[in-house]
């Protein structure tokens, strides 16, 4: 009897180029492997991580059968190529989906924005499984999102849709706000004591202290993801709104909000349940 096949999940982020082998029903087959990216990666630099990591990957997994390669990268992605990514700047306007296909030695690839990914792991094997219609946000560094509809995903006509940074708000885009820096940037105005080292999780943990500069900021950062789930519900009132990133794990401190006003709704609000691994399962799921 063959073997079911395993895919390739990579997830190219700002910080970090993740790969993992999946299995057909979304679990790991492998432990997540990592190589360092940032605004110096090249496209040298990615080809010598693929290469590093899928040879490792193949060790992982015994040279188990695989069935294809899915990418998920962060910025716009479109017939082939990565636009629009400040976090790896270097590799936007290349033929990515050349060198990945180089890099799998002939198997198929696919490529995605890496927040659809997470919404498309969330959607089919996490905190939306079983719906048909789910959003998905991302907050951490910067603002994503994705969006699925009748079980596929939204792309619009150039790649950019669910793309929930640049909605308008307050002369500024919404991530301004959202986005790890804007939270720095609130803490600021309220009064709190900025540092170069101060990220947003010792933020929380102040708020959880009771600073009160802290909860005024976690205040604000609620009343702005609130404003972006009440949109996500007028236009598509999907029956899931998923909730991940590294800023979801303050949503104690910025949730409570939108959980009570929402209540009453048909759309649920869910925190993500695949963690760090939603890249990885939700580029795999692009072949599933």
């Amino acid at each position: 009897m063959s073997q079911a096949p395993y895919y390739i999940g990579i997830d190219l982020g700002g910080t970090q180029l993740r790969m993992a082998a999946v299995t057909a029903q979304g679990q790991l087959a492998t432990e997540m492997l990592a190589v360092p990216t940032g605004k110096g990666f090249t496209p040298t630099d990615l080809s010598h991580a693929l290469q590093q990591l899928s040879a490792r990957s193949a060790e992982l997994t015994g040279n188990h059968p695989i069935a294809g390669w899915g990418v998920g990268a962060a910025g716009v992605v479109w017939d082939g190529q990565l636009s629009q990514s400040d976090n790896v700047p270097l590799l936007s306007g290349i033929d990515l989906a050349g060198l990945l296909h180089t890099a799998a030695r002939g198997l198929p690839v696919k490529l995605e924005n890496d927040a659809r990914c997470f919404v498309l792991a969330e959607a089919r094997f996490g905190a939306g499984r079983g719906a048909r219609n789910v959003c998905g946000i991302t907050l951490g560094t910067g603002c994503g999102g994705g969006v699925i509809v009748e079980g596929k995903l939204v792309r619009g006509v150039s790649g950019a849709a669910g793309e929930a940074w640049g909605i308008p708000l307050r002369e500024h885009f919404l991530e301004y706000y959202v986005s790890g820096y804007g939270l720095l940037r609130t803490y600021l105005e309220q009064g709190g004591q900025v540092s170069d080292s101060l990220t947003g999780a010792e933020i929380a943990d102040r708020a959880r202290h009771g600073e009160a500069a802290a909860l005024a900021t976690w205040r604000a950062y609620g009343d702005d993801v609130y404003l972006l789930c009440e949109t996500l519900i007028a236009l598509l009132e999907p029956e899931v709104i998923v909730i991940g990133g590294s800023m979801a794990q303050a949503h104690d401190l910025f949730g409570e909000k939108f959980q009570h006003k929402l209540a009453q709704r048909p759309t649920r609000i869910a925190l993500a349940e695949l963690g760090a691994a939603a890249g990885v399962i939700g580029a795999a799921a692009l072949h599933l």
